[in-house]
């Protein structure tokens, strides 16, 4: 679709969806910091590392970021989106088929088996690292995370066969601290959380992502609407870049090459209200 508003300002694709594409993914010191060790703990083999974030924080974005990452590496790793199965025997056969299992089985015994002698033969005997990430993983309901718990229990004398990463949001705190959990829970080897961003931050990434768009340039955005973006995103990134995408739509109706306060106060406005009507609206 023919979008005019990116050929006025000198664009080439959009550089404020809130798709997550590792290419416009800006990493904070704190993102990168996360990063690391996330990514140690999958290439040591200790087996479990936990990534929590308020919504919008950027977790999917990194998830999908360090799952490309490990594949780049030659690991096998498979990415699990909105985990919220309705039985562990479902849950299995997806990660069994995501792994590459050769066959699955109807019974959760016979999938169990096969993924186990799958995970020997690449991780033990091919010295492959295999790694399951999931994002969403506050969708997991304690059977499921049961299951989870069986699967890092497979191991050699050395190393974990199975790595495992979740991206979630904070009720996945809440869900792990009941006691039935507690042996899932010890199993967490780092915790990593992602915090949202600073003013200065904010500015960085809005200019990070204005160049890979544009393939450099500086964006439209004035001081007084960075600091107005900030103020109502609170510093969450996808809020932050809902405002900047429908700032920029809105300059460019007004026939602006500049992004002002105003622009930004006025987005920010209309979508609180709109946001106030669907709650609304919900609620009846």
């Amino acid at each position: 679709m023919d979008l005019p508003h990116l050929a006025y300002f000198g664009l080439k694709e959009e550089p404020f969806s809130t798709v997550p594409s590792p290419r416009y993914f800006f990493l904070t010191a704190m993102h990168s910091t996360a990063l690391e060790k996330t990514a140690y703990v999958v290439a040591a083999h200790k087996g479990l590392a936990v990534v929590h974030g308020d919504t919008g924080t950027g977790k999917s974005s990194l998830a999908r970021l360090l799952h490309q990452k490990f594949l780049d590496a030659g690991f096998l790793s498979a990415l699990l989106v909105n985990p919220n199965y309705p039985t562990p025997n479902s849950l299995l056969r997806t990660i069994a088929q995501e792994l590459g299992t050769p066959r699955t089985s109807r019974s959760f015994k016979g999938t169990l088996d096969t993924l186990k002698d799958h995970l020997w033969s690449t991780a033990a005997t091919e010295r492959r690292t295999v790694v399951l990430i999931i994002d969403e993983a506050q969708a997991l309901r304690p059977p499921l995370l049961e299951l989870l718990r069986q699967l890092i229990n497979f191991e050699t004398n050395d190393s974990k066969l199975l790595q495992l990463v979740l991206f979630a949001q904070d009720e996945l705190r809440n869900t792990l601290a009941r006691p039935a959990l507690r042996n899932f829970r010890s199993r967490i080897v780092m915790a990593s959380t992602l915090e949202r961003l600073s003013l200065d931050e904010l500015h960085a990434m809005l200019r990070f992502r204005w160049q890979v768009a544009s393939g450099g340039g500086h964006h439209p955005f004035s001081r007084d609407a960075v600091a107005t973006i900030f103020e109502q995103s609170e510093g969450t990134p996808r809020e932050a870049n809902i405002l900047a995408d429908n700032s920029l739509l809105l300059a460019f109706h007004r026939q602006s090459r500049t992004v002002s306060r105003a622009i930004v106060q006025s987005v920010a406005d209309d979508r609180r209200e709109n946001l106030a009507r669907k709650e609304a609206a919900d609620v009846r």
